[in-house]
Formats: structure tokens, C-alpha cells, sequence
């Protein structure tokens, strides 16, 4: 039985005669569980001043209340989606630079060499989010937003495999705002790139994309495999598509913030109804009907 309101689902936990713990949205009367309160008190959080710094770059008002709201859409989504208290959250600063140049020699200079290829970078030591500006200005915007992920699963899921890291980043870059709340559109690139991959059978099967490690996940990545990153993103965009399926993310979020490191393969069976057998049905059946076109959460 499965609650569609991830915030008030109860969580079962037991430990097993090898000494492994297990959660489950499922009581199981044959054990001795434990019930565990994904959200044991009531949020506190609120929006978020955000503090936005420019060199050689002027941002528009409208541009600027722009940013601070992309930030914070992604700051609630984490809080009340995702059942995270973000209330002592340190929210990030944020640096826009004139362009990649500029950008590159900053990282560079700051020895961040890694993200000289990037679009942005999220840097811990100094909860600054580093950026430049892009020819298509909203394209920067959405990196904000992907960079503002990080910083939350970096500080609060620090053992998230980093597919699941990834794929919300991505995913968070199309997250928005209006009367009616929090929601998504499809990612336009990584829909393509998960398509062009299925037609041409370069798509990863589904439990082994599950089984790899984050290290594996990241040589791939650095080895030009694409369509890695966009599946992952694609994957988010589909697990956030239906109450139950949010429902296995935010426990499996729970259990990576509890400090779990088992790879996300083996934690299926246990946390999505029918097990990796449905999980992966399911997959196929959204991938083939093109999924859903917005979601509201």
C-alpha cells in the first residue's frame, strides 16, 4: 500500500539477519520494523534572499527576480517534494561572469580545472555557484538552477549515486512557477538525445544503468557517453511523473541521506511496487509513449 503524498507516507524500517537494513512503504508483520518519519517535524522553510554578483554583466530587474526565483523554486521542490527540511540549508551565492573566457580563467585561477568544460560550477568550500553568461541568456538562468541542485544534494544526499545527482540537476533546469505551484516541462535535449539512443538500441538497459557505480557512471560520462547524462535526466523527468514512482525517489533520497552506499539496483525490489521487473516495464512503456508533457507536483 502506497500513500501518494510523499510527505506523509510512512517508511518501515527492519534489519535483516545478515545485519542490512531495509525501508519499504510496506508493513510487514512476519518482522520487526521500526517506523521511520521521512519528515518527523513541520518545515520551516521560506523563500530565500539570494545574493546575485556580476563582473562586466548587466542584469535587468526582471532578469535579476528571475534568478532568485529559479533558485528558490528549487530550494522548495527539495523541501516540499522531496520531504528535506531546508530550513538550515545555507542558501548559495551566486557569480555571473561576462563569458567563457572570463569564466575559464576564474576556475582556472581559483585551480577548479575540472569545470573548465562546463557551463557552471558549484563550488562547496565557498557555497558560491560560478557561472557565465551564454549567448541565449535563459540557457544561464536554467545552469543556475542545475548548479542550485548540486549545492542541495551535495550538502544533504552527499552519498546520492551520481546518477540520481545528475539527473535532478538536469531535470531541476526545467522546473517552474506559477499560480498553481511547482512544475516541470520536459527537458527538449535530453528527450532527443534518450530518443535518438533508443532508435539506434544505444540506450543502457535499465538495471545496468541501476548498478553503476558513481564512479563507473562518471568515467562514462568523461568518455563522451552521452546519452548517459540525458538518461539519467530523462529518468528523473519519468520517477517524478507519477505520485507513486515520486514516492520510490524520495525514499530512495532518504536512504542515501541516511548514509546508505548501496548501489540503487539492489534497493528496488524493496522500495518500488513489483520490484525491478515493474520498474523496468514501466520504463519502457513511458520511453515508447514519449511520457508526459508537464508535470505538476
Amino acid at each position: 500500500m502506497i500513500v501518494a503524498n510523499s510527505g506523509s507516507a510512512k517508511i518501515y524500517k527492519w534489519v535483516d539477519e545478515n545485519g542490512k537494513v531495509h525501508f519499504s512503504d510496506r508493513q510487514d508483520h512476519r518482522v520487526e520494523q521500526e517506523v521511520v518519519n521521512v519528515r518527523p517535524t513541520a518545515s520551516d522553510w521560506s523563500r530565500f534572499d539570494i545574493k546575485v554578483e556580476t563582473v562586466d554583466v548587466e542584469l535587468s530587474d526582471e532578469e535579476n527576480q528571475s534568478i532568485v526565483d529559479g533558485v528558490n523554486n528549487v530550494y522548495e521542490f527539495f523541501d516540499r517534494v522531496m520531504s528535506f527540511d531546508m530550513y538550515r540549508t545555507v542558501p548559495v551565492n551566486i557569480l555571473i561572469l561576462k563569458d567563457y573566457t572570463v569564466y575559464r580563467n576564474y576556475l582556472v585561477r581559483n585551480d577548479r580545472g575540472l569545470g573548465v568544460a562546463s557551463y557552471g560550477l558549484y563550488i562547496p568550500s565557498e557555497h558560491q555557484i560560478v557561472v557565465y553568461m551564454q549567448e541565449d541568456r535563459g540557457l544561464t538562468f536554467r545552469t543556475i538552477k542545475h548548479e542550485v541542485s548540486h549545492a542541495v544534494v551535495d550538502t544533504i544526499v552527499p552519498y546520492a549515486p551520481a546518477w540520481l545527482n545528475e539527473g535532478l540537476a538536469e531535470q531541476m533546469e526545467m522546473l517552474e512557477r506559477d499560480e498553481s505551484g511547482l512544475y516541470f516541462e520536459p527537458h527538449p535535449v535530453n528527450r532527443w538525445v534518450v530518443a535518438q539512443a533508443l532508435d539506434q538500441d544505444r540506450l543502457t538497459d535499465i538495471d545496468e544503468f541501476l548498478k553503476l557505480s558513481s564512479n563507473k557512471w562518471r568515467h562514462s560520462e568523461m568518455a563522451g557517453h552521452g546519452s548517459l547524462r540525458a538518461q539519467s535526466g530523462e529518468f528523473v523527468f519519468f520517477l517524478l511523473s507519477k505520485p507513486t514512482r515520486r514516492n520510490f525517489l524520495v525514499r530512495l533520497m532518504h536512504n542515501f541521506n541516511r548514509g546508505d552506499r548501496t548501489l540503487s539496483y539492489y534497493l528496488v525490489d524493496d522500495n518500488y511496487l513489483g520490484g525491478l521487473t515493474m520498474l523496468g516495464s514501466d520504463w519502457r512503456r513511458w520511453l515508447h509513449a514519449q511520457g508526459k508533457g508537464l508535470i505538476r507536483l
